[in-house]
């Protein structure tokens, strides 16, 4: 089979994945900042992530004032933006590939394959994503919160797939298995490849379609060109 494009999931493939440990300690501070205790915090950030990748939130600020309102809090502006603050602070670290994500995604272009990227995510990813190198490899990003589709819908895939002007069918997709990704991508018609992560420290760990995952299988993206040398021979 020739392919014509790679499409990417972004955290836990192409830059580190979120870990609790990590983005508890922000949860904390933005908690602190807006005065609602953390649990009760850290529980409506839970309850709010579906409607932020779905892009109920123009701006994460305004996932901030919602969880306030269900909290039954009134927070001024100031107090608004310092909680932000810290989020975006910790995005800024997590955006960043380490140099041999970059190094192998330079390898690939120089055999003609576009990039797509679909990431679920809020509306702080899109803000930030031109101001990372990233930004600068993949051809076609496409985020959740503005197509209002998540993972493992087909639709999301199949926006990729037309943006990048190939049929998913010519599309190879590498992804760490959050979000029942791999599955929405093969019944899409894109060939998955697991990208294997560390999952003893993120949020959703228990992720059934890699339990018992037969497909091809990578632990780091330098793999990927070798790999898929060997795949198109």
């Amino acid at each position: 089979m020739s392919y014509r494009a790679v499409v990417f999931d972004l955290f836990g493939t192409l830059v580190r994945s979120f870990t609790r440990q990590e983005y508890d300690q922000v949860n904390a501070r933005m908690a602190e900042a807006v005065g609602v205790p953390f649990p009760e915090f850290w529980q409506l950030v839970g309850e709010t992530y579906s409607g932020k990748c779905l892009g109920h939130y123009a701006s994460f600020e305004d996932n901030i004032q919602d969880i306030c309102s269900r909290f039954g809090l009134e927070v001024d502006a100031s107090q608004i933006t310092q909680a932000a603050r810290y989020h975006y602070e910790f995005m800024a670290d997590a955006l960043v590939p380490e140099q041999e994500v970059l190094e192998a995604l330079r390898m690939l272009k120089v055999r003609g394959l576009k990039y797509g990227l679909i990431s679920d995510c809020g509306p702080e990813v899109p803000l930030l994503w031109e101001e990372y190198p990233l930004a600068r490899l993949i051809d076609v990003p496409v985020f959740s919160c503005e197509e209002r589709v998540s993972k493992p819908n087909i639709v999301i895939y199949q926006v990729a797939a037309h943006r990048l002007q190939v049929q998913p069918p010519e599309c190879i997709y590498v992804g760490d298995g959050g979000s029942d990704e791999l599955k929405g991508a093969a019944v899409a018609g894109m060939l998955p490849i697991l990208k294997r992560t560390d999952l003893n420290d993120v949020y959703d760990r228990d992720r059934p379609e890699i339990a018992d995952w037969n497909g091809a299988v990578i632990d780091r993206i330098m793999e990927l060109p070798d790999l898929l040398r060997k795949m198109t021979r």
